[in-house]
């Protein structure tokens, strides 16, 4: 899908390289090498996801069971051919995969509800426990067999040993009872043709000393087997060959075991292939700090905070490498990146394409959160210096060839990024043949960055809407880049300037400057104006956006309180109406009842009297039921009067406070004395006159202006800050009857969470405490469950 060329411009195997450094076994690095960029959002957004869990592991979870392992695929194709078994140290790296699959098939079976995507893949593992018993019991960590490994087997080494013993001593006698010659030193039972001899001076050799197995090579000596001891070595021979059998017996029982298994292994070996690329991914997403983008179907992408991976990687730290924010889509189609030699421009071209193809790729990428990526069916890049002596080709020629390719194939899924579009040739055309280029691309609805230092094209953006400058920002004062990327605002090169920083001689400088012409002065005066004005719009914009969003809670929060209010209305009026019906019916059927009982007796004086009883009583009843519908009605119109900084009384409580706050249509945020809780409206009564008792105090050590949340955010605190802060949150949630609380931490490198944890562990009023399942916010939230 997307050309080599484009990939190594890129770098993108660099980044495959890296994640294939950090797997541990063959069969992820064959994983990680089949990788590429696809447009299939939905494997894209799983693998994306199961990086991402991983990645919780890596950094929050147990140790991930992982190992080193051999490849073993040809040993499990060997052990199914029939007559051929695997020797011992081939059984050993087997069990060596089998080790590692039953650890991965019991891995953390109690907290895998964090790790929904990576489920399948461990209980997609089968362990043999058995055959790992039966190897064990064979085989030890040398590769050896062991003398356990059948009882035959003990026995026979048993017999080698004794017979070894009983030959040596034989020898040893022989070797002591022999004339010594003076000087004679070679005086030890030794080995020769796998059976044990003794020395003897070539001199003193006779025909009836034994059988002659071999002579130094001085030929001074020769080493003899004497007859006492040649039924002992053939005895010695014969337990090694029935040694021999015995093993070859039980590693052909081991290795039938391993053959009919060999379906399993080999699934077992896909899903390890799959957890150690996932494994390795996560490893290098957890160092660059990466995160999963929203993936979209659409050709757009908006970058947030994003930096390179691989200048990441080689500095180490996050904080040293100046983040950029940029955006493609059908509103803003190219962007003319323009600003001085050596201040960033080939880095933000490079940033977006490799990013694009690891997100692609369903790789985590090293950016905000809130970045969306969508999907590139292709992708152009002409970046750097590709002039070719053996093609002929010079640097503008080669531009040139990659820039045509581009054009020719380009359409409204293609991403083209152009570093120096139109250099290496007279810059009049060269500015010339550059715009018509953008143009031509943006029409065919491709998504363009490109690089430029020409000033013609600044001025595109103003004739064409799709079309947005921007520029690397430049220090003036310090004569430096900061490698800020800013949108909107065309650059300058600084060529001048910068020749000055490095050493040129002030007069050749001055005399530069004054053949710029006053033209190209305004402007780069004009643009330092605009960078100025640019801050101080962003800061009012901020406000302005703040306020926005207020305004809408607002208008929502009182449309669903009026929601509310009116079905609360509507259902008051529905239950009143059944139990006027119920009571009409009950009269109904009293009265006939008393009727009934006048025919019977008559009309007597008793009976008229218990009639007019029942009716007084049924009115009664009635009139009871109409006063409590008014009181609800009215307590309900009083609820939607309610404003912020109204006195009221908590019926259920019998206490009186302020509303700091509606919350959701139907409860409000009040305050008692310096405490804060959140009542439903329904159970406040407006209080007129607030009673002498009911005055604010604060108490020592708590803000008035602090709320009552479940919710308390301690990332960017230190341990020690955060502490304290925690602390004085928990002493207001137990006053305030908080049954729950979440502490949000955030994941990082882990050291906030567990010096909260274990502060958590020994505080008075913690019930238990467990990390956020994967819906709760994962291993950046712990969840308390304080004393009741």
């Amino acid at each position: 899908m997307i050309e080599q060329h484009t990939l190594n411009t890129l770098e993108y195997p660099k980044v495959k390289a890296m994640i294939a450094g950090k797997t541990l076994t063959p069969f992820g690095r064959e994983e990680v090498a089949a990788w590429e960029p696809t447009t299939d959002l939905r494997s894209i957004v799983q693998r994306q996801t199961e990086i991402a869990q991983m990645k919780d592991i890596v950094l929050f979870g147990l140790p991930f069971p992982l190992a080193r392992l051999e490849d073993c695929r040809d040993l499990l194709d060997k052990a199914q051919i029939p007559g051929i078994f695997l020797d011992a140290k081939e059984i050993f790296n087997v069990l060596e995969l089998l080790e590692v699959s039953i650890s991965l098939h019991q891995y953390d079976k109690d907290g895998r509800a964090k790790f929904p995507s990576l489920v399948e893949y461990l209980e997609g593992i089968r362990s043999f426990p058995e055959v790992i018993r039966d190897i064990k019991k064979a085989i030890d960590e040398k590769g050896d067999i062991k003398d356990d490994a059948s009882s035959k087997l003990r026995q026979i080494r048993y017999d080698l040993i004794d017979n070894k013993r009983r030959i040596i001593r034989s020898l040893d006698s022989i070797l002591s009872a022999q004339q010594k010659k003076p000087g004679w030193q070679d005086d030890v039972v030794t080995q020769r043709n796998g059976r044990f001899v003794i020395p003897v001076p070539a001199d003193g050799f006779r025909h009836d000393l034994g059988i002659l197995h071999d002579r130094s090579q001085s030929g001074a000596t020769f080493y003899i087997e004497p007859k006492e001891t040649v039924e002992l070595n053939n005895r010695l021979n014969m337990l090694f060959q029935e040694e021999r059998v015995e093993m070859d017996r039980i590693l052909r029982a081991l290795t039938v075991s391993i053959a009919e298994r060999v379906d399993a292994l080999k699934k077992n070996i896909a899903m390890i292939a799959k957890l150690d690329s996932f494994y390795a991914a996560a490893g290098l997403a957890a160092k660059l700090k990466a995160v999963q983008p929203k993936m979209v179907e659409q050709a757009r992408l908006t970058l947030i905070e994003a930096r390179h991976p691989l200048l990441l990687a080689q500095i180490g730290s996050i904080e040293q490498v100046v983040p950029m924010t940029l955006g493609l889509d059908n509103n803003r189609q190219a962007v003319v990146v323009t600003g001085p030699n050596t201040g960033g421009k080939t880095v933000v071209l490079k940033t977006i394409g490799l990013l694009q193809l690891m997100a692609q790729t369903g790789l985590l990428i090293p950016a905000g959160e809130r970045s969306e990526v969508g999907l590139f069916e292709k992708i152009f890049a002409d970046i750097g210096d590709e002039q070719s002596i053996e093609l002929s080709l010079s640097t503008f020629s080669s531009h040139i060839s990659n820039i045509i390719h581009a054009v020719k194939n380009c359409d409204d899924r293609t991403l083209v990024l152009f570093d120096e579009i139109g250099a290496g040739t007279d810059p009049k055309e060269g500015s010339a043949l550059a715009e018509s280029i953008i143009l031509n691309i943006v029409e065919r609805g491709a998504r363009l960055v490109a690089t430029t230092h020409y000033s013609q094209l600044k001025s595109l953006p103003l004739q064409h809407p799709a079309i947005e400058n921007a520029s690397l920002e430049f220090d003036r004062e310090t004569l430096a880049p900061t490698y800020r990327l800013r949108l909107g605002i065309p650059g300058s090169s600084y060529a001048v300037e910068i020749a000055g920083r490095l050493g040129m001689p002030a007069a050749i400088t001055e005399h530069a400057s004054t053949l710029l012409g006053t033209g190209e002065r305004t402007l780069a005066d004009l643009i330092a104006s605009m960078e100025a004005e640019l801050i101080k719009v962003k800061e009012d914009r901020a406000s302005l956006t703040e306020r926005l969003e207020r305004a809408k809670e607002l208008e929502q929060s009182y449309k669903e309180r009026t929601e509310q209010f009116d079905k609360e209305m509507q259902q008051e009026r529905e239950k009143a109406l059944a139990e006027t019906e119920t009571l009409l019916t009950n009269a109904r059927k009293e009265t006939e009842r008393l009727v009934a009982e006048i025919r019977a007796t008559q009309a007597s004086k008793e009976s008229v009297k218990q009639m007019h009883k029942t009716l007084k009583g049924s009115s009664a009843e009635l009139e009871g039921l109409r006063s409590r519908a008014s009181e609800t009605k009215q307590k309900s119109i009083e609820a939607i009067r309610f404003m912020k900084g109204d006195t009221v009384r908590i019926a259920s409580l019998n206490k009186e406070g302020v509303i700091e706050d509606l919350v959701a249509g139907d409860r409000a945020r009040v305050r008692i004395g310096n405490v804060r809780t959140i009542v439903e409206v329904r159970g406040l009564r407006r209080v007129d006159q607030p009673t002498r008792e009911f005055e604010y105090k604060p108490v020592s050590g708590l803000h008035p202006d602090e709320q009552i949340s479940p919710e308390i955010h301690l990332r960017g605190m230190t341990g020690e800050e955060a502490q304290e802060a925690l602390d004085r949150y928990l002493d207001r949630a137990v006053v305030a009857g908080l049954g729950q609380i979440y502490v949000v931490h955030g994941k990082g490198t882990g050291a906030l969470r567990r010096t909260l944890t274990e502060y958590l562990k020994k505080h008075r009023d913690v019930d238990s405490i467990r990390l956020g399942d994967w819906n709760e916010g994962g291993a950046g939230v712990t969840i308390v469950k304080l004393k009741q």
